[in-house]
């Protein structure tokens, strides 16, 4: 079969679309896994039981929603994750550090754009996309002030002050509300 060079562009093109390179499907999958079980093991070191019964089950939500695709069960990942850390910490004075809180965050924002790569790649209906290019200052605003309140956060909460539950439910309702933010940004 002879393609003209206009043809055979096409074909190319449209191949490379439909396959994504087995490097970016490996890199998504690991970022999956370490940013989700990473945040995870955070609440390990001083947790009690309820603490690490959410982070087993937030570990298999994260194996689970990396095996499906599904986005609903990349929520729920993302939902259990962000909250064991913060279970932790309401549990433990000792788990309430400013670093943790910040790397968790982090962990956490890591988790949604790998869970984007892999839902991205999950098989869909044959239906059109349109995809929006937006500012790069919108597209980061949400994820920087996520991190920037919960260093805030967490510097309060190990401030002299008790820690006080308040505080860290209200980590939970700034970390969930900026990570649902962050993926109406996108």
């Amino acid at each position: 079969m002879n393609l003209t060079p206009d043809e055979n562009r096409t074909v190319s093109t449209s191949s490379a679309v439909r396959r994504p390179g087995w490097l970016r499907v490996v890199a998504s999958h690991a970022l999956v896994l370490v940013s989700g079980w990473g945040a995870c093991a955070l609440s390990l070191p001083e947790a009690r039981r309820p603490a690490l019964a959410l982070a087993g089950v937030a570990a298999l939500a994260v194996v689970a929603a990396l095996v499906t695709g599904w986005r609903i069960v990349g929520s729920l990942a993302v939902v259990l994750v962000g909250a064991t850390p913060l279970l932790a910490g309401a549990l433990e004075d000792d788990a309430v550090a400013t670093p943790r809180l910040v790397v968790a965050t982090v962990l956490v924002l890591l988790l949604v754009v790998g869970l984007d790569g892999v839902e991205r790649r999950a098989p869909r209906s044959s239906g059109p996309v349109v995809l929006q290019a937006s500012h790069p200052a919108r597209r980061w605003a949400a994820p920087v002030v996520a991190v920037a309140a919960c260093a805030l956060l967490g510097a309060v909460s190990v401030a002299t002050v008790t820690p006080s539950v308040a505080f860290v439910l209200l980590g939970l309702l700034a970390g969930v509300g900026a990570v649902l933010a962050a993926t109406r940004v996108h």
